[in-house]
Order: structure tokens, then C-alpha cells, then sequence
């Protein structure tokens, strides 16, 4: 009965609309809408100004949706979401004309005349019928000051730039005229006049609009005022923190010239000294004068922090960490952070045959903002971790940790803007190996690393448009040659980069794509004399212990959830079957053992994705990824090795592989699959079901399986490959 008051009113209110749609006279409150189109009348006179999913956006009225049995499964979906609403099919009608308006398209019609309805299943075809017409074109746009055009009231350096400027920014006679694209202009102009050093400048923009010939005149009028100079600086607020660390931290002094881009950059640099709440770097009203006060207000925040967070990881199961953090250590805006973090390997999936890592690492962070300049800082932190590596053989010890490594890192990071930075690290270590054949293997590491964020994207966290570079240079032994020293413990130069691009394809479908690629050159190392019962061997260091323990966590893996997902971590490209004691016992025993992904000095990797919305912040995915590494299978391996030649002293060795370092294309792993993304303000959660194209007869056996069987038991579902994380896969 409501839904034919409703259609009763709208018949007085709008008759003549009314009688034009006689096909939807006869609905009622339960009529659900079948689908909605869109047509344009006047398509080949005037080119489309928005397509049809854009249209979609425009509109509440929606028609049945083919996942809707998907969406109101999570939630965002109800019966009456496919309800015909009359009153909001007359609004609808407003929002697009109101759009095409807003668009430059002062003559355009909309009405639903060629609507549909379906008696029988009482379902209709909204059809939106739009005769566009021409668009408002711009005749005649001209910026002017008191003294006749702008341009000729500057002075010659400044007039070029403005040229320069203006010619990048404003419209373009010809162009369409809308009021949103007047209004950024009007902003970016005064931004430019503000970054010029003209505190007080202002703008007023007039235009006019021939409807008959559907053309538009618009003046832009600048007053600029006088150059301005920064005379004084007040801070207000947060008395406790002492006025040297908020004035050396904005970028600009009493002085200098008066910069809008300044005042910006002061407050960000203020936010990121972690010292308060609310920051806010402004011009107070004052007289319009060369002398320009500028007012930083502050908040303070609380000087000391507790926090503590959990988490989950698909290698390392549960995660949590607690942080005590003091912000303004011994005064100048100092950060004292002490960490705990914990990996605790509960609830982790490694994969199949694959162990899970598991480790405890405390540190103490002391960071010194301003090292010279506001843009970079330093940090020392020293530290101790405790972990169980996954790529080692396993131990005794408590929790199974099978490595401890202590020491210290200093870092120095140039921020050249909030998502680009230049990072410098030095990092003197000590580590010592707790293992079932080698036990207190200890070794030094001296590494200097160098890495970069480069590129620009429109969020960090959700990157949806740009494109990020991350090159990393990293040497080890490189300090010690300086000094004219011992190098110590490990020798070896690495680089890899890291490439991202994010491009919007439209409003639900968007494209991502990463490339990964790096290289190892390991500096002193050799092939070793062994022994076996089939002869003397010559091995690659790399494969034998204690080396292969220590460079394993250099080498370069493929396989994960950030990487080839049709595979587990690290397991895409040669493995090992690493086994232990208790695969040595009698013949009749059954022999277990895991496997241990060989890696490679090189590796190169691939992936492309495109996200499409589901509903709210849920989203779908389809994928494709591909890598390889530098390591091979050899043939000629020996079941035990030995230092000697009476074969008394056995040693393990990795064997049944070579690594040259070169790349073959014969190995690439390519897997592809499906994924469900739900957006949060932490980056997305992602779960991904992806499935191997190319798999080895090991990737389809489990580890048990590889080592007992004399014929190969493959079994279908290890194709398969499940993967949950967070964040975006780069």
C-alpha cells in the first residue's frame, strides 16, 4: 500500500514525467529491478562524456547483481537493495543531469521513458535515455592584474616562470569549460603565487556562459601584494619541549623568503618528530605587509608510550611484540624505543614438507633527529635474537632455536619526501649456530648497506595509481679493506631491485604489477676437497658446512605470498630433502625429513594482478606469477662426505647441486589463481588459492614420500597452494 502512495504522489507532483513512463504505472512495492541500462540518444553527434560504469557510480538504483547471492553473504546486501524506490529513480535522474552540468554540458536530458516492465515476475528494465548534447567551450581565458595582464605586471624572472606556469596549468581555449577544473586552477595559482614568496595573495575569478552558443569567457584577477619575508616565528602549545627542536625543524628561518611549500614541509617534519598530537604551521591575519609572521600552535603528546599488538603470518604462525617508546629522551626530541618481538610459529602453514621459522629478538633504538640537516636522522640499535632458521637443520635446544646472533646496527636515512628515502646501514654482528652436526659454529658480520624508496604512488599502504623503485646495494668486508683490516667473517657483494606499478584501469577494475631481480657475488669462496666412497669430490663452499649455514639466509628464494604464490616460502626452484637422526635407524623404518629450498646466488621474478570490487571494502583478484633462480640439479652425489681421506671426520654437504649464478629461462616456475582482498587502514588482507602450471615431480610428493617410495606417489593436491597475509605483495 506504501509503495502505490508513493507512486500516487509522484503522479501529481510529476504528471507529465509520470505519464511518460506508462510502462511502470502498474508497479507496486514489491517490483525489484532487473537491471539498469544506459543509452545515449545523441552518440553520434557528441562524443560520450562518461561511460557507463562511471553512469553506475552516478546512480542509486541498482538492478539484481550477479554476485548478489556473494554479497549478502558478507553482509552488504538486503532483499531491498533490488527494490524499485520511485523516489530515488526521480533523483536519480537529477544526479545525472546535475553531473553532466557540473561536466560542461549545460543542454543535456534524462528521462527512463523506454523503461520496461515484466507482469509476470513483476521486474523491471530501468533504461536511462541521455541526450547529452554540446558541451560549454571555453572562447577566452585570460589571468590580469590592477595594471592591465598579469604578466606584464612581474618582473622578467618571475614573468617566465609564470609563463612557464600558466601554460602547464590553466585551460586551453577549446577546452571544455567546468567548474570543478576552475576551481583547481584558482588553487594551484595561488599555491604558485604563495611559493613565490607572495604571502598575501589573492584571487578573484569571474566568468561568463553564452547558453545560446555554448560558449564560456573567464578572468582570472591576482592580486599578489607585496614579496613577503619571514619576521617572526611564535610557537604556542607544548611548553615542555624546548624551542631550538621546533625552530630547527621547520625548514625556513627569520629572513628567508616566505614559501607556502615551506610552511608544508615544517609541518610534516614537526608530526614526524613523534613529540605531539595536533601540529598546525600558519599565517595568523596581520597587515598585509612585506613582514610575514608565521604561527606554529602544537599539542603535545604523551612523552612516554606502551603498546602491544599481535599478529599472524603464514610462516611464522603467531606473531606479537610489546614496545616501551620515549619520545623526547634527554631532551632535543630524542626517541628511546625498547623492543620485544616474538614469532612463535603456532598456527603456521610453511607448506608441504616445509618447517616453520620461530624466533624472539629484543633491541634498544636510540634516534637522533637533525643529524646536520632535517631531513635525515640517525640510529643505533643494538641487539640480541634467538630463532629457529627453517633453512638450517633443526636443534635440540629450547623452542628448537638453532641460531643466536647479537651485535649492533647504525643507520642514517635521508627522507627526500614522506614515501622517498635514502637509507645507509652498518651492521657488526656475532652468530653462532646450534645444530644436530655442527654445533657453536660462530661467525662475524660486517655489512654495509645502502637502499632506496624511490618513485611516487597515492598510498602506501593501498598504492592504486604510480609506480615505487627499491634498489639495494649491500657489501660485506667492504669497512675492514678501508681500514686496511682483516675482513670479518662473511665476504660478498649483493644488489636486487625492486619495481612496482600501480595503474587504475577504471572505477572497480584496477592493475598491478611487480618485478623482483637480483644477484649474489660471493668474494673468497672456493670448491673443497671431500672424500667419498665413490673418490675424491671437489664442492662449491657453498653447499657445505658451516658456509652453506651462513650464506643460506643470503641467498635469493622464490615461493610465498609475496612472491611465486603458487608455491610455499621459498620452496619455487631446487630443494633439498634435509634429513636428521632419526631418519637414519634401522632399514625397516619408515624416513621422514623436510625440505630445504636451495635458493640461488641470482633471481629474477614476475607478477601481474588485477583487483576488481566486489562490494564495499570487499575486493576480488586474479593473478599471474612467474620466477626463477640461479641454482641446478647435478648428478653425481654421494650419501656421506668426509674431511679426511681415511673418512673418519664426516661433514654435511648439501649436494646434488650447482650455482653459477646464471639464470636459466628452461626453470622458470609460472603459477596463477584467485584471490579475495578485504581493505583495512592497514593495508589489505589478502587470501589467495593459487595453483602451480609448470611443477617438479618433488612439489607434488611430500618429503616422506620423496625419500621412501621407489616409484613416485604424486599426489594432485599439492598443485595447490593456499596463501593469507597482509599487506600489499611487494
Amino acid at each position: 500500500m506504501k509503495g502505490l502512495i508513493t507512486f500516487a504522489l509522484i503522479g501529481v507532483l510529476y504528471p507529465s514525467l509520470t505519464l511518460a513512463q506508462s510502462d511502470l504505472l502498474d508497479v507496486n512495492e514489491n517490483t525489484t529491478v532487473r537491471r539498469v541500462e544506459f543509452e545515449y540518444t545523441d552518440a553520434d553527434r557528441y562524443s560520450p562524456r562518461f561511460r557507463t560504469a562511471e553512469l553506475r557510480e552516478l546512480t542509486v538504483i541498482r538492478g539484481i547483481s550477479r554476485y548478489r547471492w556473494f554479497r549478502r553473504f558478507l553482509g552488504n546486501s538486503r532483499s531491498e537493495d533490488d527494490r524499485l524506490n520511485p523516489i530515488e529513480l526521480q533523483r536519480d535522474v537529477v544526479r545525472l543531469r546535475q553531473a553532466f552540468r557540473e561536466a560542461g554540458y549545460l543542454h543535456t536530458h534524462v528521462n527512463y521513458s523506454n523503461s520496461t516492465h515484466d507482469r509476470q515476475k513483476n521486474q523491471v528494465v530501468i533504461q536511462f535515455s541521455i541526450m547529452q548534447g554540446p558541451p560549454v567551450i571555453i572562447q577566452d581565458v585570460g589571468f590580469f592584474a590592477d595594471q592591465g595582464f598579469l604578466a606584464t605586471s612581474l618582473d622578467e624572472q618571475l614573468r617566465k616562470a609564470w609563463i612557464d606556469f600558466r601554460d602547464q596549468t590553466s585551460f586551453d581555449v577549446g577546452d571544455v569549460f567546468t567548474i570543478f577544473e576552475m576551481v583547481q586552477i584558482e588553487d594551484q595559482v595561488l599555491g604558485w603565487f604563495k611559493d613565490q614568496g607572495y604571502a598575501f595573495a589573492d584571487l578573484k575569478t569571474s566568468f561568463t556562459i553564452d547558453s545560446l552558443y555554448n560558449a564560456a569567457d573567464i578572468s582570472f584577477h591576482v592580486d599578489t601584494g607585496p614579496p613577503g619575508f619571514i619576521d617572526t616565528i611564535e610557537v604556542i602549545g607544548a611548553p615542555d619541549v624546548n624551542r631550538s627542536v621546533v625552530l630547527r625543524s621547520l625548514p625556513f628561518q627569520r629572513g628567508d623568503p616566505f614559501s607556502q611549500q615551506d610552511l608544508i614541509e615544517g609541518q610534516r617534519a614537526l608530526f614526524a618528530l613523534g613529540l605531539f598530537s595536533i601540529v598546525q604551521v600558519d599565517i595568523p591575519p596581520q597587515p598585509q605587509d612585506q613582514s610575514v609572521q608565521v604561527q606554529v600552535n602544537l599539542e603535545r603528546s604523551r612523552p612516554r608510550h606502551v603498546s602491544a599488538e599481535t599478529g599472524y603470518h603464514q610462516r611464522e604462525g603467531i606473531t606479537a611484540e610489546g614496545r616501551w617508546s620515549h619520545r623526547n629522551f634527554l631532551d632535543g626530541a630524542r626517541t628511546l624505543i625498547l623492543t620485544t618481538q616474538i614469532q612463535t610459529g603456532l598456527l603456521a602453514t610453511a607448506g608441504v614438507g616445509a618447517v616453520s621459522s620461530r624466533s624472539a629478538r629484543a633491541a634498544v633504538a636510540l634516534t637522533q633527529p637533525h643529524v646536520g640537516t632535517t631531513k635525515l636522522r640517525a640510529i643505533i640499535e643494538p641487539f640480541i635474537l634467538y630463532e629457529r632458521d627453517p633453512l638450517a637443520q633443526l636443534s635440540s635446544r629450547l623452542l628448537g632455536f638453532n641460531r643466536r646472533e647479537y651485535g649492533a646496527s647504525m643507520t642514517m636515512i635521508y627522507g627526500i619526501q614522506q614515501d622517498r628515502f635514502i637509507t645507509l646501514r652498518y651492521n657488526l654482528s656475532r652468530t653462532t649456530s646450534f645444530t644436530q652436526s655442527i654445533s657453536g659454529d660462530a661467525y662475524d658480520r660486517s655489512v654495509l648497506l645502502l637502499s632506496g624508496t624511490l618513485g611516487w604512488i597515492d598510498n602506501l599502504l593501498r598504492p592504486t595509481q604510480g609506480f615505487i623503485v627499491q634498489p639495494l646495494i649491500e657489501q660485506s668486508g667492504l669497512i675492514e679493506s678501508w681500514l686496511g683490516v682483516r675482513p670479518l667473517g662473511l665476504r660478498y657483494h649483493k644488489m636486487q631491485m625492486k619495481i612496482g606499478v600501480y595503474i587504475p584501469i577504471s572505477q572497480r577494475f584496477r592493475f598491478s604489477g611487480h618485478l623482483k631481480a637480483g644477484r649474489i657475488w660471493p668474494r673468497g669462496s672456493r670448491e673443497i676437497t671431500l672424500y667419498s666412497e665413490d673418490g675424491v669430490q671437489r664442492i662449491h663452499s657453498q653447499f657445505v658446512q658451516p658456509t652453506e649455514n651462513r650464506f643460506d639466509a643470503l641467498r635469493y628464494y622464490i615461493g610465498g605470498a609475496d612472491d611465486v604464490r603458487g608455491w610455499s616460502t621459498g620452496l619455487a626452484g631446487p630443494k633439498a630433502i634435509r634429513t636428521g637422526p632419526m631418519d637414519s635407524v634401522d632399514d625397516g623404518a619408515e624416513r621422514r625429513g623436510v625440505y630445504e629450498p636451495v635458493g640461488g646466488l641470482a633471481r629474477i621474478s614476475a607478477s601481474a594482478e588485477v583487483q576488481f570490487q566486489l562490494g564495499g571494502p570487499w575486493y576480488g583478484a586474479a593473478f599471474m606469477d612467474a620466477g626463477v633462480v640461479s641454482s641446478q640439479t647435478s648428478d653425481g652425489c654421494s650419501s656421506e662426505y668426509f674431511e679426511d681421506v681415511n673418512m673418519t671426520r664426516p661433514i654435511p654437504v648439501q649436494c646434488g647441486f650447482t650455482d653459477d649464478g646464471k639464470l636459466s629461462l628452461s626453470q622458470v616456475k609460472i603459477g596463477t589463481g584467485l584471490g579475495v582482498r578485504y581493505d583495512t587502514p592497514i593495508g589489505f588482507i589478502r587470501f589467495d588459492v593459487a595453483t602451480k602450471l609448470n611443477p617438479d615431480p618433488l612439489d607434488l610428493q611430500s618429503s616422506g614420500d620423496a625419500l621412501n617410495s621407489d616409484e613416485a606417489t604424486r599426489n594432485v593436491w599439492y598443485r595447490y597452494n593456499v596463501h593469507f597475509s597482509i599487506g600489499q605483495a611487494f
